[in-house]
């Protein structure tokens, strides 16, 4: 089980770089090849931020995480921004339109 609040020792879970921590976490649990829970037990405030760079960035680079991974102790507000994420990294469409617009900004940067 990943337990975020034990991961980053506070109770908020807002950051990038927290989300990554969680990432890195949650593609440990991934790779034992068997289902896994990821808590927000203790959590009281997620960000789409952090979500996109934890749960977001595992389903876009194992999209069969999202049959592996279950989600307990989330509050419904940060299920619904979940489902917001997990629905666009499961998207390649939507994905591959995003990757192509910031790499033709910072092009012209």
């Amino acid at each position: 089980m990943v337990k975020i609040r034990e991961i980053l020792s506070k109770n908020i879970a807002i950051l990038h770089s927290d989300g990554l921590k969680v990432y890195n976490a949650i593609m440990e649990e991934l790779a034992q090849d068997k289902r896994f829970s990821v808590s927000f037990e203790g959590i009281t405030t997620s960000t789409t931020a952090f979500l996109n760079a934890s749960i977001g960035k595992v389903l876009m680079n194992s999209p069969e995480a999202v049959d592996k991974m279950e989600i307990k102790n989330a509050e419904d507000s940060v299920l619904d921004k979940i489902e917001w994420v997990k629905e666009n990294a499961l998207n390649t469409g939507i994905r591959v339109a995003r990757e192509d617009a910031m790499r033709e900004y910072l092009e012209n940067a």
